[in-house]
Protein backbone atom coordinates (compact mmCIF):
# COMPACT_ATOMS: atom_id res chain seq x y z
CA UNK A 1 0.00 0.00 0.00
CA UNK A 2 1.34 3.43 -0.75
CA UNK A 3 2.29 5.93 1.87
CA UNK A 4 -0.66 8.46 2.74
CA UNK A 5 0.05 11.90 1.91
CA UNK A 6 -1.69 15.56 2.93
CA UNK A 7 -4.58 16.05 2.04
CA UNK A 8 -5.33 18.19 -1.16
CA UNK A 9 -6.44 21.29 0.23
CA UNK A 10 -2.56 22.02 1.13
CA UNK A 11 -1.56 22.20 -2.35
CA UNK A 12 -1.95 24.81 -4.57
CA UNK A 13 -4.43 22.58 -7.22
CA UNK A 14 -7.68 24.07 -8.93
CA UNK A 15 -9.08 21.52 -11.44
CA UNK A 16 -11.01 24.46 -12.94
CA UNK A 17 -9.37 25.59 -16.35
CA UNK A 18 -10.15 21.97 -17.99
CA UNK A 19 -7.31 22.64 -20.29
CA UNK A 20 15.43 27.18 7.65
CA UNK A 21 18.17 28.97 8.06
CA UNK A 22 21.22 27.98 9.21
CA UNK A 23 25.50 28.14 8.69
CA UNK A 24 27.37 27.77 5.51
CA UNK A 25 28.99 24.59 5.85
CA UNK A 26 31.01 24.88 2.78
CA UNK A 27 32.94 21.51 2.19
CA UNK A 28 35.77 22.36 0.36
CA UNK A 29 36.43 26.01 0.58
CA UNK A 30 40.07 27.80 0.75
CA UNK A 31 39.74 29.52 -2.56
CA UNK A 32 38.61 32.35 -3.83
CA UNK A 33 36.33 31.48 -6.70
CA UNK A 34 35.89 34.00 -9.38
CA UNK A 35 32.12 36.11 -8.93
CA UNK A 36 31.23 37.37 -12.08
CA UNK A 37 32.29 41.17 -11.13
CA UNK A 38 31.38 41.99 -15.02
CA UNK A 39 27.39 41.75 -14.19
CA UNK A 40 27.09 44.47 -11.00
CA UNK A 41 23.78 42.98 -8.87
CA UNK A 42 22.24 44.07 -5.22
CA UNK A 43 24.07 41.73 -2.81
CA UNK A 44 22.10 38.47 -1.70
CA UNK A 45 20.71 37.93 -5.57
CA UNK A 46 21.39 34.58 -6.00
CA UNK A 47 20.11 33.33 -2.50
CA UNK A 48 17.38 35.34 -3.00
CA UNK A 49 16.70 33.80 -6.11
CA UNK A 50 17.07 30.33 -4.66
CA UNK A 51 15.03 30.97 -1.99
CA UNK A 52 11.89 31.85 -3.89
CA UNK A 53 12.67 29.25 -6.19
CA UNK A 54 12.40 26.11 -3.40
CA UNK A 55 9.36 28.07 -2.28
CA UNK A 56 8.00 27.97 -5.71
CA UNK A 57 9.50 24.27 -5.74
CA UNK A 58 7.30 23.06 -2.45
CA UNK A 59 4.16 25.21 -3.20
CA UNK A 60 3.83 25.08 -6.75
CA UNK A 61 5.65 21.80 -8.83
CA UNK A 62 6.00 19.44 -5.74
CA UNK A 63 2.52 17.90 -6.69
CA UNK A 64 0.26 15.19 -4.58
CA UNK A 65 1.62 12.79 -5.92
CA UNK A 66 5.45 13.64 -4.13
CA UNK A 67 6.77 13.71 -7.62
CA UNK A 68 8.13 17.11 -8.76
CA UNK A 69 6.06 18.97 -12.12
CA UNK A 70 5.92 21.61 -14.57
CA UNK A 71 2.54 23.03 -14.14
CA UNK A 72 0.20 24.87 -16.45
CA UNK A 73 -1.41 27.75 -14.13
CA UNK A 74 -5.19 28.56 -14.11
CA UNK A 75 -5.96 32.03 -15.53
CA UNK A 76 -5.84 33.74 -12.17
CA UNK A 77 -1.78 32.41 -12.67
CA UNK A 78 -1.29 31.49 -9.10
CA UNK A 79 -3.06 28.49 -8.91
CA UNK A 80 -2.29 24.75 -10.45
CA UNK A 81 -4.78 23.76 -13.52
CA UNK A 82 -2.58 20.66 -13.97
CA UNK A 83 -0.03 19.24 -13.40
CA UNK A 84 2.44 17.77 -16.54
CA UNK A 85 4.07 14.99 -17.57
CA UNK A 86 7.02 14.56 -19.17
CA UNK A 87 9.10 12.09 -20.18
CA UNK A 88 11.06 11.85 -17.35
CA UNK A 89 9.50 12.87 -14.14
CA UNK A 90 11.74 10.62 -12.25
CA UNK A 91 14.93 12.37 -13.04
CA UNK A 92 13.72 15.83 -12.05
CA UNK A 93 12.55 14.64 -9.14
CA UNK A 94 15.78 13.11 -8.53
CA UNK A 95 17.58 16.15 -9.31
CA UNK A 96 15.05 17.86 -6.86
CA UNK A 97 15.93 15.50 -4.64
CA UNK A 98 19.79 16.15 -4.34
CA UNK A 99 19.23 20.04 -4.71
CA UNK A 100 17.44 19.17 -1.06
CA UNK A 101 20.26 17.54 -0.08
CA UNK A 102 23.05 19.96 -0.79
CA UNK A 103 20.69 22.57 1.14
CA UNK A 104 20.47 20.79 4.04
CA UNK A 105 23.73 20.18 4.01
CA UNK A 106 24.63 23.76 3.92
CA UNK A 107 21.60 25.28 6.10
CA UNK A 108 20.52 22.85 8.05
CA UNK A 109 17.01 23.71 6.96
CA UNK A 110 13.56 21.64 8.14
CA UNK A 111 11.92 22.05 4.89
CA UNK A 112 14.71 20.60 3.04
CA UNK A 113 14.53 17.22 5.13
CA UNK A 114 10.85 17.56 4.38
CA UNK A 115 10.58 18.38 0.77
CA UNK A 116 12.79 15.57 0.79
CA UNK A 117 10.51 12.67 2.43
CA UNK A 118 7.50 13.96 -0.23
CA UNK A 119 10.11 12.84 -2.92
CA UNK A 120 10.80 9.89 -1.75
CA UNK A 121 7.57 9.22 -0.70
CA UNK A 122 6.60 9.97 -4.50
CA UNK A 123 9.88 8.10 -6.11
CA UNK A 124 8.67 5.02 -3.85
CA UNK A 125 5.16 5.11 -5.59
CA UNK A 126 6.44 4.99 -8.97
CA UNK A 127 8.74 1.76 -8.15
CA UNK A 128 5.64 0.28 -6.30
CA UNK A 129 3.60 0.34 -8.70
CA UNK A 130 5.11 -1.33 -11.60
CA UNK A 131 4.85 -4.71 -9.48
CA UNK A 132 8.43 -5.59 -10.26
CA UNK A 133 11.22 -5.05 -7.73
CA UNK A 134 13.85 -2.29 -8.54
CA UNK A 135 12.15 -1.08 -11.49
CA UNK A 136 10.44 2.24 -11.46
CA UNK A 137 8.51 4.08 -13.68
CA UNK A 138 9.58 7.07 -15.95
CA UNK A 139 6.22 8.61 -14.62
CA UNK A 140 3.37 8.07 -12.88
CA UNK A 141 -0.46 9.08 -13.08
CA UNK A 142 -2.82 9.07 -9.47
CA UNK A 143 -6.23 8.93 -10.39
CA UNK A 144 -7.20 12.16 -7.88
CA UNK A 145 -4.80 14.82 -9.48
CA UNK A 146 -4.94 16.54 -12.31
CA UNK A 147 -2.43 16.18 -15.18
CA UNK A 148 -2.75 17.36 -18.64
CA UNK A 149 -4.14 13.51 -19.03
CA UNK A 150 -4.60 10.51 -16.77
CA UNK A 151 -2.29 7.89 -18.65
CA UNK A 152 -4.71 5.66 -19.40
CA UNK A 153 -4.96 3.68 -23.08
CA UNK A 154 -2.09 5.68 -23.91
CA UNK A 155 0.99 4.06 -26.16
CA UNK A 156 3.65 3.68 -23.43
CA UNK A 157 1.44 4.02 -20.36
CA UNK A 158 0.79 0.78 -18.27
CA UNK A 159 -1.83 0.68 -15.93
CA UNK A 160 -0.70 -0.60 -12.34
CA UNK A 161 -1.65 -3.98 -11.15
CA UNK A 162 -0.87 -4.09 -8.12
CA UNK A 163 -3.22 -3.96 -5.35
CA UNK A 164 -3.64 -0.61 -3.56
CA UNK A 165 -3.05 1.34 -6.77
CA UNK A 166 -6.46 0.24 -8.73
CA UNK A 167 -6.79 3.23 -11.10
CA UNK A 168 -3.19 4.52 -10.92
CA UNK A 169 -1.17 4.18 -14.30
CA UNK A 170 2.74 4.52 -15.10
CA UNK A 171 5.05 5.34 -18.24
CA UNK A 172 6.65 2.56 -19.05
CA UNK A 173 9.96 2.02 -20.66
CA UNK A 174 12.42 3.59 -18.05
CA UNK A 175 15.57 4.50 -19.75
CA UNK A 176 19.33 4.65 -17.81
CA UNK A 177 19.15 8.26 -18.00
CA UNK A 178 16.04 7.92 -15.37
CA UNK A 179 17.61 5.98 -13.10
CA UNK A 180 20.94 7.92 -13.56
CA UNK A 181 19.30 11.07 -12.26
CA UNK A 182 17.28 8.60 -9.78
CA UNK A 183 20.56 7.28 -8.27
CA UNK A 184 22.46 10.90 -8.02
CA UNK A 185 19.18 11.97 -6.20
CA UNK A 186 19.41 8.99 -3.80
CA UNK A 187 22.97 9.14 -3.40
CA UNK A 188 23.00 12.67 -2.24
CA UNK A 189 20.56 11.99 0.49
CA UNK A 190 22.35 9.17 1.84
CA UNK A 191 25.27 11.57 2.32
CA UNK A 192 23.89 14.27 3.62
CA UNK A 193 20.87 13.36 5.43
CA UNK A 194 20.73 12.17 9.17
CA UNK A 195 16.57 11.44 9.76
CA UNK A 196 16.39 7.54 10.58
CA UNK A 197 12.99 7.52 8.13
CA UNK A 198 15.20 9.29 5.17
CA UNK A 199 18.17 6.98 5.49
CA UNK A 200 16.50 3.64 5.57
CA UNK A 201 14.31 4.54 2.58
CA UNK A 202 16.97 5.58 0.19
CA UNK A 203 19.23 2.73 1.51
CA UNK A 204 15.58 -0.13 0.93
CA UNK A 205 15.79 1.31 -2.87
CA UNK A 206 19.27 1.49 -3.47
CA UNK A 207 19.18 -2.44 -2.33
CA UNK A 208 16.17 -3.00 -4.58
CA UNK A 209 17.76 -1.21 -7.73
CA UNK A 210 21.15 -3.12 -6.94
CA UNK A 211 19.07 -6.65 -6.99
CA UNK A 212 17.84 -5.51 -10.30
CA UNK A 213 20.27 -4.24 -12.44
CA UNK A 214 23.05 -6.53 -11.25
CA UNK A 215 20.84 -9.01 -11.18
CA UNK A 216 19.80 -8.83 -14.76
CA UNK A 217 23.49 -8.62 -15.72
CA UNK A 218 23.78 -4.81 -16.14
CA UNK A 219 20.37 -3.92 -17.40
CA UNK A 220 16.86 -2.61 -16.82
CA UNK A 221 13.99 -4.95 -17.45
CA UNK A 222 10.51 -4.11 -17.75
CA UNK A 223 7.77 -5.57 -16.46
CA UNK A 224 7.22 -7.50 -19.70
CA UNK A 225 10.56 -9.41 -19.25
CA UNK A 226 12.53 -7.10 -22.06
CA UNK A 227 15.22 -4.83 -21.72
CA UNK A 228 14.11 -1.25 -21.65
CA UNK A 229 14.79 0.60 -25.14
CA UNK A 230 17.67 2.19 -23.15
CA UNK A 231 17.96 -0.05 -20.48
CA UNK A 232 21.39 -1.89 -21.18
CA UNK A 233 24.29 -0.38 -18.90
CA UNK A 234 27.44 -3.29 -19.18
CA UNK A 235 29.87 -1.87 -21.73
CA UNK A 236 29.91 -3.64 -24.70
CA UNK A 237 26.27 -3.60 -24.82
CA UNK A 238 27.11 -0.65 -27.90
CA UNK A 239 23.87 1.31 -27.33
CA UNK A 240 26.09 3.74 -26.34
CA UNK A 241 30.00 4.29 -26.11
CA UNK A 242 31.66 1.81 -24.32
CA UNK A 243 33.09 4.41 -21.44
CA UNK A 244 29.76 5.96 -21.04
CA UNK A 245 27.79 2.44 -19.99
CA UNK A 246 31.15 2.46 -17.84
CA UNK A 247 31.04 5.07 -16.14
CA UNK A 248 26.81 4.62 -15.70
CA UNK A 249 27.45 1.30 -14.40
CA UNK A 250 30.20 1.76 -12.35
CA UNK A 251 28.60 4.84 -10.40
CA UNK A 252 24.99 2.69 -9.66
CA UNK A 253 27.04 -0.15 -8.55
CA UNK A 254 29.54 1.96 -6.13
CA UNK A 255 26.57 4.17 -4.76
CA UNK A 256 24.41 0.78 -3.44
CA UNK A 257 27.70 -1.06 -2.39
CA UNK A 258 28.76 2.44 -0.36
CA UNK A 259 25.37 2.75 1.21
CA UNK A 260 24.64 -1.11 2.12
CA UNK A 261 27.91 -1.99 2.68
CA UNK A 262 27.44 -5.15 0.95
CA UNK A 263 30.97 -7.26 0.21
CA UNK A 264 29.25 -9.34 -2.50
CA UNK A 265 28.98 -6.07 -4.61
CA UNK A 266 32.07 -5.14 -3.28
CA UNK A 267 33.43 -7.53 -4.83
CA UNK A 268 31.54 -7.03 -7.92
CA UNK A 269 32.49 -3.47 -8.81
CA UNK A 270 36.34 -3.78 -8.32
CA UNK A 271 36.70 -7.69 -9.22
CA UNK A 272 34.22 -7.64 -12.22
CA UNK A 273 34.33 -4.26 -13.39
CA UNK A 274 37.54 -2.35 -12.40
CA UNK A 275 39.53 -5.90 -12.31
CA UNK A 276 41.25 -4.71 -9.57
CA UNK A 277 41.14 -7.41 -7.51
CA UNK A 278 41.10 -11.22 -8.28
CA UNK A 279 40.32 -14.86 -6.98
CA UNK A 280 36.29 -13.63 -7.64
CA UNK A 281 33.87 -16.09 -10.02
CA UNK A 282 32.33 -12.92 -11.85
CA UNK A 283 29.25 -13.54 -13.46
CA UNK A 284 28.66 -13.19 -17.53
CA UNK A 285 27.79 -9.89 -18.03
CA UNK A 286 29.53 -8.68 -20.87
CA UNK A 287 29.35 -10.79 -24.24
CA UNK A 288 32.45 -9.10 -25.46
CA UNK A 289 35.43 -8.25 -23.13
CA UNK A 290 36.42 -4.67 -23.67
CA UNK A 291 38.67 -4.87 -20.52
CA UNK A 292 38.23 -3.42 -17.42
CA UNK A 293 35.88 -1.01 -17.15
CA UNK A 294 37.69 2.25 -16.31
CA UNK A 295 39.94 1.78 -19.00
CA UNK A 296 36.69 2.30 -21.19
CA UNK A 297 36.22 5.45 -19.35
CA UNK A 298 39.45 6.62 -20.42
CA UNK A 299 39.35 5.55 -23.47
CA UNK A 300 36.49 4.77 -24.97
CA UNK A 301 34.36 7.87 -23.27
CA UNK A 302 33.64 9.90 -26.38
CA UNK A 303 32.16 12.85 -24.73
CA UNK A 304 33.35 15.76 -27.25
CA UNK A 305 32.42 15.06 -30.54
CA UNK A 306 33.79 16.96 -33.34
CA UNK A 307 31.28 19.10 -36.17
CA UNK A 308 28.84 19.75 -33.15
CA UNK A 309 27.64 16.67 -33.03
CA UNK A 310 27.77 16.85 -28.73
CA UNK A 311 25.53 15.16 -26.94
CA UNK A 312 24.80 17.08 -23.85
CA UNK A 313 22.05 15.01 -22.25
CA UNK A 314 25.37 12.57 -22.15
CA UNK A 315 27.48 14.95 -20.35
CA UNK A 316 24.72 15.39 -18.09
CA UNK A 317 24.76 11.94 -17.29
CA UNK A 318 28.33 11.85 -16.65
CA UNK A 319 28.58 14.29 -14.55
CA UNK A 320 25.37 12.95 -12.06
CA UNK A 321 27.98 9.88 -12.52
CA UNK A 322 31.05 10.50 -11.80
CA UNK A 323 30.16 13.37 -8.67
CA UNK A 324 28.60 10.18 -6.33
CA UNK A 325 31.30 8.19 -7.64
CA UNK A 326 34.28 9.99 -7.29
CA UNK A 327 33.51 10.88 -3.64
CA UNK A 328 32.89 7.48 -2.81
CA UNK A 329 36.21 5.64 -4.61
CA UNK A 330 38.61 4.97 -2.17
CA UNK A 331 40.93 3.31 -4.10
CA UNK A 332 43.94 5.84 -4.87
CA UNK A 333 44.44 4.61 -8.05
CA UNK A 334 41.45 4.24 -9.67
CA UNK A 335 40.70 7.47 -7.63
CA UNK A 336 43.73 8.90 -9.54
CA UNK A 337 42.39 7.47 -13.20
CA UNK A 338 38.89 8.81 -12.19
CA UNK A 339 40.20 12.79 -11.59
CA UNK A 340 42.35 11.82 -15.34
CA UNK A 341 38.68 11.01 -16.89
CA UNK A 342 36.98 13.84 -15.43
CA UNK A 343 40.01 16.36 -16.66
CA UNK A 344 40.70 15.17 -20.14
CA UNK A 345 37.61 13.97 -21.01
CA UNK A 346 34.43 15.45 -19.36
CA UNK A 347 35.27 19.34 -19.18
CA UNK A 348 38.06 21.42 -21.01
CA UNK A 349 39.58 20.36 -24.62
CA UNK A 350 41.55 22.47 -25.96
CA UNK A 351 41.14 20.44 -29.38
CA UNK A 352 39.52 23.20 -31.61
CA UNK A 353 37.25 20.32 -33.19
CA UNK A 354 35.31 20.12 -30.28
CA UNK A 355 32.82 22.56 -28.20
CA UNK A 356 34.91 22.96 -24.43
CA UNK A 357 32.44 23.10 -21.43
CA UNK A 358 34.46 25.75 -19.53
CA UNK A 359 33.52 28.67 -21.47
CA UNK A 360 30.03 28.11 -21.85
CA UNK A 361 28.95 29.00 -18.71
CA UNK A 362 26.88 25.75 -17.70
CA UNK A 363 26.99 26.08 -13.63
CA UNK A 364 26.03 22.69 -12.92
CA UNK A 365 29.48 20.92 -14.93
CA UNK A 366 31.79 23.78 -13.76
CA UNK A 367 30.96 23.61 -10.17
CA UNK A 368 30.96 19.55 -10.20
CA UNK A 369 34.33 19.87 -11.80
CA UNK A 370 35.96 22.48 -9.66
CA UNK A 371 34.37 20.29 -6.11
CA UNK A 372 35.64 17.29 -7.84
CA UNK A 373 39.41 17.75 -9.54
CA UNK A 374 39.77 20.71 -5.91
CA UNK A 375 42.25 22.30 -8.75
CA UNK A 376 43.38 25.62 -7.38
CA UNK A 377 41.35 28.78 -10.05
CA UNK A 378 44.71 30.69 -9.38
CA UNK A 379 46.70 28.30 -10.98
CA UNK A 380 44.20 27.38 -13.60
CA UNK A 381 42.88 30.03 -15.45
CA UNK A 382 40.74 28.35 -17.93
CA UNK A 383 38.78 26.97 -14.73
CA UNK A 384 38.72 30.46 -12.83
CA UNK A 385 37.09 31.69 -16.18
CA UNK A 386 34.54 28.87 -16.34
CA UNK A 387 33.70 29.68 -12.49
CA UNK A 388 33.13 33.47 -13.11
CA UNK A 389 31.16 32.67 -16.68
CA UNK A 390 29.01 29.95 -14.68
CA UNK A 391 28.37 32.59 -11.69
CA UNK A 392 27.01 35.09 -14.57
CA UNK A 393 24.59 32.48 -15.78
CA UNK A 394 22.67 32.59 -12.34
CA UNK A 395 22.97 35.87 -12.08
CA UNK A 396 20.85 36.49 -15.75
CA UNK A 397 19.14 33.11 -14.80
CA UNK A 398 15.28 34.30 -15.25
CA UNK A 399 13.57 34.80 -11.74
CA UNK A 400 10.44 33.59 -13.49
CA UNK A 401 10.65 30.30 -15.32
CA UNK A 402 7.27 30.47 -17.31
CA UNK A 403 7.51 29.58 -21.41
CA UNK A 404 8.77 33.21 -22.04
CA UNK A 405 8.58 34.66 -25.67
CA UNK A 406 11.55 34.88 -27.87
CA UNK A 407 12.63 35.99 -31.26
CA UNK A 408 14.28 34.10 -33.57
CA UNK A 409 17.90 33.77 -33.97
CA UNK A 410 19.84 36.26 -35.51
CA UNK A 411 23.51 33.94 -34.90
CA UNK A 412 25.26 33.13 -38.00
CA UNK A 413 25.19 29.18 -38.74
CA UNK A 414 28.20 27.68 -38.31
CA UNK A 415 27.38 23.69 -38.47
CA UNK A 416 24.87 21.35 -37.67
CA UNK A 417 24.19 19.59 -34.24
CA UNK A 418 23.93 16.18 -33.89
CA UNK A 419 19.67 16.79 -33.62
CA UNK A 420 20.09 18.42 -37.29
CA UNK A 421 19.74 22.04 -35.57
CA UNK A 422 21.89 24.80 -36.48
CA UNK A 423 24.30 25.76 -34.07
CA UNK A 424 26.30 29.33 -33.63
CA UNK A 425 30.12 29.62 -33.37
CA UNK A 426 29.67 31.03 -29.48
CA UNK A 427 26.51 30.54 -26.95
CA UNK A 428 23.43 31.63 -27.44
CA UNK A 429 23.32 34.80 -24.78
CA UNK A 430 20.38 33.25 -21.95
CA UNK A 431 18.05 36.11 -22.49
CA UNK A 432 18.08 34.78 -26.06
CA UNK A 433 17.62 31.29 -25.22
CA UNK A 434 14.55 29.22 -24.70
CA UNK A 435 14.79 26.47 -22.02
CA UNK A 436 12.61 24.30 -20.24
CA UNK A 437 12.88 22.84 -16.55
CA UNK A 438 16.60 21.98 -16.70
CA UNK A 439 18.54 23.84 -18.67
CA UNK A 440 22.08 22.32 -17.94
CA UNK A 441 21.54 19.34 -20.69
CA UNK A 442 21.09 21.59 -23.26
CA UNK A 443 23.16 22.86 -26.08
CA UNK A 444 24.16 26.13 -25.64
CA UNK A 445 25.29 27.09 -29.15
CA UNK A 446 21.96 25.94 -30.47
CA UNK A 447 20.55 28.92 -32.69
CA UNK A 448 16.77 29.10 -31.02
CA UNK A 449 13.63 29.14 -33.41
CA UNK A 450 11.31 32.40 -32.23
CA UNK A 451 8.48 31.45 -29.90
CA UNK A 452 5.55 32.78 -29.07
CA UNK A 453 5.84 31.52 -25.04
CA UNK A 454 2.96 30.82 -22.79
CA UNK A 455 2.50 32.76 -19.54
CA UNK A 456 0.28 29.85 -17.83
CA UNK A 457 3.30 27.18 -18.82
CA UNK A 458 5.58 27.25 -15.55
CA UNK A 459 8.84 25.36 -15.42
CA UNK A 460 9.99 23.40 -12.47
CA UNK A 461 13.23 25.12 -10.58
CA UNK A 462 15.81 21.97 -10.31
CA UNK A 463 18.30 23.29 -12.58
CA UNK A 464 18.95 26.58 -10.91
CA UNK A 465 18.47 24.77 -7.38
CA UNK A 466 21.22 21.97 -8.12
CA UNK A 467 23.52 24.56 -9.36
CA UNK A 468 23.35 27.22 -6.91
CA UNK A 469 22.96 24.68 -3.74
CA UNK A 470 25.91 22.57 -5.07
CA UNK A 471 28.20 26.13 -5.40
CA UNK A 472 27.20 26.83 -1.78
CA UNK A 473 27.93 23.32 -0.38
CA UNK A 474 31.31 23.51 -2.02
CA UNK A 475 32.37 27.04 -1.19
CA UNK A 476 32.50 28.03 -4.82
CA UNK A 477 29.44 30.86 -3.79
CA UNK A 478 28.81 32.53 -0.43
CA UNK A 479 25.46 33.26 1.74
CA UNK A 480 26.14 36.96 0.26
CA UNK A 481 25.98 36.44 -3.49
Amino acid sequence: MHVARPALALWLLACTDGAGSGTDAGADGGFDWPGCERIDTQPGLLAGRAAEFDRLARDLHLAPDGLLRNVYLAEDLETVAHYRHTENTILWSGIYLASQALRYAVTGSAEAEQNARRVLDGLGDLTRLTGVRGLYGRCLADPVVCYDHDGHGRPGWTDSPVPGYEGWAYRNDVSKDGYDGLIFGYALAAEHFDDARILADVRERLREIADHIVGNRLQIVDADGQVTEHGALYQSALDDYPGFNAMLAASFVKVAQTALGDPELDDFYYACMMRTRSGIDCPPVDPVDLGPYIESMEQRLFLFQADCKQNYDNFDMCYQAIYPLLRRERDEALRARLLFVLRENMFHSPDERYQSLAPIGNAWYTFAYAALSRDDPRADPVLADAVDRAVCTLKDFPALKFDRPIPAGAQQEVCRSRLDEPVAAEPVPLSEYHFDNYLWRLDFFEIQAGRAGDRRLVYSPEDYLLAYWLGRYHGILDAGQ
